[in-house]
């Protein structure tokens, strides 16, 4: 996990109102924080948030999300979580984008 995760929160949610242009509010919960706007919502998972070897904490909060988002669509209306999968790799889990509705 990032050392200070209300810091890693705002950074979020400053690259989500940067990348889609909307101003999103942000709801806390115990294992995950909403991002929402007019057009968008985003659920991201602590497991997004934690680390998978010692390297990740040197990675931004902003590009672990980019990387991710390389891999869909984003499309207004629909509700995206931000999680890890197990996947049969040297590392088992990978930071991933899901459609969830």
């Amino acid at each position: 996990m990032y050392k200070d995760v209300d810091t890693v929160i705002k950074n979020i949610k400053t690259y989500f109102d940067s990348r889609f242009g909307e101003k999103f509010t942000v709801r806390k919960d115990f294992r995950y924080i909403d991002f929402t706007s007019h057009n968008y919502n985003f659920c991201v998972y602590a497991a997004f948030l934690q680390a998978r070897i010692p390297d990740d904490h040197n990675v931004p909060i902003e590009e672990r999300i980019s990387k991710a988002l390389e891999i869909v669509t984003i499309e207004k209306g629909a509700k995206y979580e931000f999680t890890t999968v197990y996947v049969n790799e040297p590392l088992p889990l990978k930071y991933v984008v899901e459609l969830v509705k």
